[in-house]
Formats: C-alpha cells, structure tokens, sequence
C-alpha cells in the first residue's frame, strides 16, 4: 500500500493536527493538535476530540465521536450534533474555496513595472474624463456598537 493521505470532501482539519498516510472519508472533523497515524480509517460524519492520537490501523466508525491518546470510544454523536459537524465542515469548505479564488493564476508582471513620469501627472484627457468628488467622510470617526 503506498503512503498517501486520503481526505474527502467538507473536511475540518484543526489547527496543529499531522496525518501520516492515512485515509479520512466525508464531513469527517478532526479536533485541534490531533495525530493520526499510518493506516487509520476515520468514516463519513465521525468526529475526534482535540489533542486525540489515532493508532496506525485503528477504524473510527461513522457519527462516533472519539478521543484522548490512545483514542477511546466517548460516545454516539445524536441527529443535532453530526449536523453541526456537517453544516461547520461545509461553511468552512465554502470559505475556502472563496479564499483561493481571490487569487489568480494571470500574470502580474505589470505590478513589477518601474513607475514613469506619465504616472506621475496624467494627460489633460484622462482628467477630463475621470469624475472626482470631495471626501465628505474624511476624518470622521465611526464608531460600531
């Protein structure tokens, strides 16, 4: 079996956690500073307790919630809990996936061009056609209750 890590769809993978050549199904979410180990299986919907540490080999059954080092059996997650797994893996992966299209794959050499003296001062046509307004905002201070 090669060592390659395996993660499906809507999954939430805390901050600090390190997967070896593991295999992780659907909406699984996996808690903060939790490791798991070569050959692990967590199933569709399961969910694992910050700082957890999955043995190599050990299967996480589907909607159970999991914890402690090594990982013991805590408890069967009710309807109310795999949906807020499911709805928090899926507005997480919905982020996401907003945060990479920010960026793009075109160039940008323009942004590395030295500035010229026509960026300086713009031609009389190009002011002509710009439409300015004075900054009625400026200098006040907002404040959000």
């Amino acid at each position: 079996m090669p060592a390659k890590c395996y993660i499906g769809r809507n999954v939430v993978v805390g901050s600090g956690c390190t997967l070896y050549s593991c295999h992780i199904e659907d909406d699984a979410t996996i808690g903060d500073n939790s490791v798991v180990l070569e050959g692990a299986r967590l199933e569709t919907g399961c969910q694992l307790a910050p700082g957890s540490v999955v043995p190599p080999g050990r299967l996480i059954p589907t909607k159970q919630l999991w914890g402690g080092n090594p990982v013991k059996f805590i408890k069967d997650l009710n309807v109310a809990e795999v949906w807020a797994n499911y709805t928090k893996s899926y507005t997480i992966s919905t982020l996401g996936d907003q945060h990479r299209n920010e960026f793009t794959m075109w160039n940008s050499a323009y942004l590395n061009r030295s500035t010229s003296e026509t960026d300086a001062e713009p031609e009389y046509h190009e002011k002509k056609n710009s439409h300015m307004t004075k900054n009625y905002y400026k200098g006040l201070v907002k404040y959000y209750i």
